[in-house]
């Protein structure tokens, strides 16, 4: 994965970080950026991983509660969370 701020490359890291783990990682580094102005771009096989271990972990537990319920609001909760990992780890355009 690449993180850039203000389309300059900042680091190159081998695997796909959330946030929580770019801050940690711009921490360790000495390096004073705020998150939330980096851009994270990822490579297509590292999105895909990184959303296989989301959906297991976040999105599952959601659409097996909406399996038992069958209620719309568990429904919406399920693909809410799945829109919410799609777009924290998008593919390359």
């Amino acid at each position: 994965m690449q993180i850039k701020h203000n389309d300059t490359l900042v680091a190159s890291i081998g695997e796909a970080l959330n946030s929580a783990q770019v801050a940690q990682f711009l921490a360790v580094n000495e390096i004073d950026i705020p998150v939330d102005e980096l851009t994270l771009e990822y490579s297509q096989g590292e999105a895909l991983e990184a959303r296989r271990m989301a959906y297991i972990v976040e999105s599952d537990p959601l659409f097996m509660e909406w399996q038992y319920d069958q209620i719309e609001s568990s429904k919406q909760a399920w693909l809410d969370k799945v829109a919410e990992i799609k777009a924290r780890f998008p593919f390359p355009a």
